[in-house]
């Protein structure tokens, strides 16, 4: 089964939305289509995230949400030791967090919308794609 790292962006944005790549990509992984894998520190920065006020009050997100989506990630996933220190994406030293959990759980994929990771295209064997492109890999699964 395949591992995968999916980015804060692609989270967040299938929560929020209930169509699309990252929403399509989060029910995939709801009905075990792949394993994913997190880490305290992209924990901690999604729940961030849900916290933004304009995030909040646009999307209309209550508290009651953002600990479902926060518990599920705890129990539903593989939760990595975020030890392994890098330093290869500068502009961004949070993008490096994704890397992290990617290696030290041993990713197929990292699925990501941002820039700075896409760039990469690969790190360490690990292909970094954008929720489009997964989710065409899904597709292709079926």
């Amino acid at each position: 089964m395949l591992r995968v790292v999916l980015d804060t962006n692609v989270i967040v944005s299938g929560t929020i939305q209930n169509a699309g790549n990252s929403f399509t990509i989060l029910e995939a992984w709801r009905k075990d289509v792949f394993i994913l894998i997190v880490s305290s520190v992209l924990i901690d920065e999604i729940k961030r995230v849900f916290y933004y006020p304009k995030i909040r009050k646009k999307y209309k997100i209550t508290e009651k949400q953002i600990r479902g989506v926060i518990r599920n990630l705890r129990n539903y996933s593989v939760m990595t030791p975020g030890k392994l220190k890098l330093h290869v994406i500068k502009k961004d030293p949070q993008d490096n967090e994704v890397l992290i959990a990617a290696l030290e759980g041993k990713a197929d994929y990292i699925v990501s919308g941002d820039s700075d990771l896409k760039e990469l295209k690969s790190y360490k064997g690990v292909r970094i794609v954008s929720p489009a492109e997964f989710g065409k890999l899904l597709e292709d699964l079926n």
